[in-house]
């Protein structure tokens, strides 16, 4: 039986038409899988209490750069204010102000922001101006100040301007205690000597 000549198999010709969709495919592919700068696809969340958050989480010594840093463990702040202090701005947080039986305790965070570092401790006595650091609560509806309780002894059971330190750029925690005002008074107004310091406190019962 005669044996039939074999056909050579041709390659299919691919169109410009096909071409320039295979070409698009791989641009779209490319495109997915190099977008964004690191290896994890997912966002990053940022520290607590970054840049415009009162404070930050993580003991760092005092620098130029101007982050805020803190101690962990400090609570963070629902709203902050400024203050010329006697060598710069100071930023002062508040905390909370929390009734505890017949008392009210407040809570704040201060944090030095000197542009120029001194290079060493600041006090609370500094940051107040170099004056006492006297903290009052203001009752702006029945027009009653109530100033920070003293013990037995005679000592303020709030802290010390003296003795209250930190580093430049590091926030401090400082704590002060009042009589609580009465069930009906939901805020009031906190004082840092003469100035306002928080307005509308809410107190947390």
């Amino acid at each position: 039986m005669p044996r039939l000549p074999s056909r050579r198999v041709r390659p299919a010709r691919r169109t410009p038409a096909a071409l320039s969709g295979l070409l698009l495919l791989c641009l779209v592919v490319t495109g997915c899988s190099s977008s964004g700068s690191g290896d994890d696809p997912e966002a990053t969340p940022a520290p607590a209490g970054s840049a415009d958050s009162a404070d930050s989480a993580g003991p760092a010594p005092g620098g130029a750069s101007g982050a805020a840093t803190a101690a962990p463990g400090t609570p963070a702040v629902s709203r902050t204010t400024r203050i010329q202090g006697a060598g710069g701005d100071v930023e002062v947080g508040f905390v909370e102000l929390r009734v505890d039986g017949r008392l009210v305790q407040l809570d704040l965070l201060f944090t030095p922001r000197y542009a120029a570092d001194p290079g060493k401790e600041i006090s609370l006595y500094e940051m107040a101006g170099r004056r006492d650091a006297a903290v009052s609560l203001v009752d702006t509806a029945n027009l009653l100040r109530y100033t920070v309780v003293k013990d037995s002894d005679g000592a303020a059971l709030g802290a010390a301007a003296g003795t209250t330190r930190t580093r430049n750029n590091v926030a401090v925690p400082a704590s002060f205690a009042f009589a609580a005002p009465p069930p009906e008074v939901t805020a009031v107004d906190v004082y840092l000597n003469d100035r306002l310091i928080v307005d509308d406190a809410p107190i947390t019962r």
